[in-house]
């Protein structure tokens, strides 16, 4: 008897894929055109939306540009894909987008501690640092070979059991890729275009980064070389990842932060659809990762600013940690990221903490998630980032304690891994536990009733009559979170970090409310750290959230309407700027849309962003680098090491072209230098008043830049080494030397500077 061969039950219905093609198409070109109506509006004469000038700025700089791209990114992309086959074979319970996100924080978390253990050595050098990067991926691929995979108790069936099932749908990841596709052109011509990192006060950033690669050493406590700041602004999460990056690639401190660019930011979206994965699903993280495109945290991201790269982390952290596959594998890798997220910026990371604290408790509330091994890990956190924590304070330790610190930490979060496992288990082998939705809906509803009190009342000094540039977004963010609470009441057992979004704004609203520097009558520095705090809780930190709670609205859209008339809708209002905004795109912090961002990059590509200095792309321009030559040479010849200070005496508190060009530290006096301001407080910038005390000194360097040399006679004690209409830097002179060259009768501008050496041309 012959019988008939019954059809494959995991085919796709033709029909169905002849429907998602369609989709495809029509959103597609729904995209185009409403790009092309956004491209009309916005045409003006300071924002061009001018691709063929923006190319001919990437030709200016591309010749150093495109090979610190292409370097910095294959180090990268091979580092990252070890590390992630690895911890796949150690835990296939992980996705795929979950080990890379546990690779990138593993790697990054060595850097952070080769930074601290290498650097106050003087072992912070290329070669050795490649050959500890050159080991990690050859022993992950080598554990990879060898571990076999391995099964938790709770993990699903194996796939090929299952085939014939119904496939998960992954409209979320097109959702993303679009995203992807919508910033990807203008923001990889801005980093070809962009030699240096292209926003107002990231340059003293850049300078303590380019200090640790021309001096191949670390000292946690007076890495500043700007001065601008208090060393508590000082960031070694950033500081560690860049040079790292620097020193393996052999480029410099600035390439090496502007070729991890479009890494960076694509890491950002990648993330955040891991996160709205775990709030709320698949479709969720996809549509948050659009709004996300308008928001401020977006834009600061190419900057390579620890305030938005800390977001990276915490939401690794969340979506790991409050994963509804709990595992000792996820759990341990949610601590080192919140640990690392400190460090690179210590109020964001910190923030994060709280809200991964508060959903875990309202998790064991409602569903009776365990409780320990969270709290351990959380524990091993802020162990880990305790560096940060004393670098942040001014608490001087030895710096060969702060290593302690973070191994102690990981160790830690190892242990919360064990817990996790153990608690794992245990949870396996009971019955069915409860299921309530009361604490994630009290505090999912109680937060947009108590805002819209706030604002009625006229109490809000959060939430003003503006919505700081953000009312559509929060508006249907305020829906998601209405949202994300019916849905948790339908169904109790699932979403358990469905309040991630509502207990996120309310940590920014206790936070700002705390930190209110009207609340503050203390000294400057108090005042000046209550102001960072307010101002991050309004421009970096609510938007983010209003995004994903937003996602989390037109997930529910596309689950009613359908996923096309929901796309298109979120397309328009990504896409096309329905509001005007009056203030200059360079400095807006507020909601601006995907088009408005392409002027900005496409701009900036074109013409340079730094208008105030000479040079608007590259800022040093060839000028300073004579300057730089000079300086470097003496570093060279063991003249200059990473502890000498170069008084510098300028006209304006913006010079910093010395220690961005060398990573010199220069100790700034300036007449523009305002004792009150909250933005210099603890810095190195001085008046003109402190000058008979800087040369009683006997500073071994002082630079000159558009003052006249005959204003200060204690310079008769210093040699010439540059003088140029603009800048001269003097060298002190050994006691008993001849009297030095007059102005008058040095070399003209640049020829003073002998020949560079190995290590200028490193740098330079």
């Amino acid at each position: 008897m012959i019988s008939t061969p019954s059809p494959t039950l995991h085919a796709a219905p033709p029909r169905a894929a002849r429907g998602g093609r369609w989709t495809a198409l029509w959103i597609a070109i729904l995209a185009a055109i409403v790009s092309w109506l956004a491209v009309d509006r916005l045409q003006n004469p300071r924002y061009p939306l001018d691709v063929t000038a923006a190319l001919k700025g990437v030709r200016e700089a591309a010749a150093a540009t495109v090979p610190a791209a292409l370097t910095v990114g294959a180090v990268v992309l091979v580092a990252v894909s070890a590390v992630a086959i690895w911890l796949r074979r150690r835990d296939d319970d992980l996705s795929l987008g979950e080990a890379a996100a546990g690779a990138l924080v593993l790697l990054w978390a060595g850097t952070y501690l080769c930074l601290l253990t290498l650097g106050p050595i003087g072992l912070y050098r290329p070669t050795v640092l490649r050959a500890l990067l050159v080991i990690v991926v050859v022993a992950a691929l080598a554990g990879a070979r060898r571990r076999r995979p391995r099964r938790s108790p709770a993990a699903p069936p194996d796939r090929a059991a299952t085939r014939g099932t119904r496939r998960r749908s992954r409209a979320g990841l097109w959702i993303m890729a679009l995203a992807v596709a919508l910033s990807l052109g203008p923001m990889l011509l801005l980093q070809l275009a962009s030699p240096v990192s292209p926003f107002m006060d990231i340059l003293p950033y850049v300078a303590s980064v380019q200090k640790i690669v021309t001096f191949h050493f670390y000292d946690p406590f007076g890495n500043d070389a700007a001065g601008l700041w208090a060393p508590s602004r000082q960031v070694a999460g950033c500081d560690a990842l860049f040079s790292f990056v620097g020193l393996v690639a052999g480029v410099s401190g600035n390439l090496a932060i502007t070729a991890l660019m479009v890494p960076l930011a694509l890491a950002q979206i990648a993330v955040l659809y891991l996160l709205g994965r775990v709030v709320a699903g698949r479709l969720a993280g996809g549509m948050a990762t659009l709004f996300f495109l308008e928001t401020f945290i977006w834009r600061r991201t190419l900057d390579g600013r620890g305030t938005a790269l800390a977001f990276v982390l915490v939401a690794i952290g969340l979506a790991l940690l409050l994963a509804r596959r709990r595992s000792g594998v996820r759990t341990t890798l949610a601590g080192i990221a919140f640990g690392v997220a400190v460090a690179v910026n210590p109020l964001i990371g910190a923030c994060g903490m709280q809200v991964a604290a508060a959903a875990v408790v309202l998790a064991w509330f409602d569903l009776g998630l365990p409780l320990l091994a969270p709290a351990v890990a959380l524990a091993g956190a802020s162990v880990l980032a305790l560096p940060q924590v004393l670098i942040g304070l001014g608490v001087r330790v030895s710096p060969f304690l702060l290593p302690l610190a973070v191994v102690g930490g990981a160790a830690l979060a190892v242990v919360a891994g064990r817990l996790a496992e153990w608690a794992r288990a245990r949870r396996a082998r009971r019955a069915r536990t409860r299921a309530w939705p009361v604490a994630r809906v009290v505090a999912i509803a109680a937060l947009p009733l108590f805002v819209l009190f706030e604002h009625a009342v006229r109490r809000a000094e959060f939430f003003g009559d503006e919505w700081f540039g953000y009312g559509i977004l929060l508006l249907l963010g305020g829906a998601g979170l209405l949202a994300g609470a019916y849905d948790v009441w339908r169904h109790p057992r699932k979403f358990a970090a469905a309040a991630v979004p509502a207990l996120a704004i309310w940590v920014a609203l206790l936070d700002h409310g705390f930190a209110d520097p009207r609340r503050f009558a203390g000294p400057l520095s108090i005042r000046s750290l209550a102001s960072e705090v307010t101002t991050k809780m309004v421009y970096y930190w609510t938007p983010y959230w209003a995004a994903l709670a937003a996602g989390v609205w037109f997930a529910m859209l596309a689950r009613r309407w359908g996923r096309g008339p929901a796309l298109a809708l979120a397309l328009v209002l990504v896409i096309y700027p329905l509001r005007h905004v009056p203030e200059e795109l360079d400095f807006d912090t507020a909601q601006l849309t995907v088009a408005e961002t392409w002027a900005f990059n496409l701009t900036n590509a074109a013409r340079g962003y730094f208008a105030g200095y000479p040079d608007r792309r590259w800022v040093v321009d060839d000028h300073w680098r004579a300057v730089g030559r000079v300086l470097l040479d003496e570093v060279a010849a063991g003249r200059v090491r990473y502890d000498t200070h170069v008084l510098t005496i300028s006209t304006s508190i913006g010079t910093i072209e010395p220690a961005l060009g060398t990573g010199i530290s220069i100790d700034l006096v300036t007449p523009q230098y305002d004792p009150n301001s909250i933005w210099n407080v603890g810095g190195r910038v001085r008046g003109l008043d402190v000058l008979p005390a800087a040369f009683a000194a006997r500073p071994p360097y002082v630079l000159l830049h558009d003052e006249p040399p005959d204003r200060f006679p204690a310079l008769a004690a210093y040699e010439p080494l540059f003088v140029s209409d603009r800048t001269l830097v003097y060298r002190l002179r050994p006691a008993g030397a001849a009297e030095p060259a007059t102005p008058d009768n040095a070399a003209p501008d640049g020829a003073a500077a002998a020949p560079a050496t190995a290590v200028s041309d490193a740098i330079t």
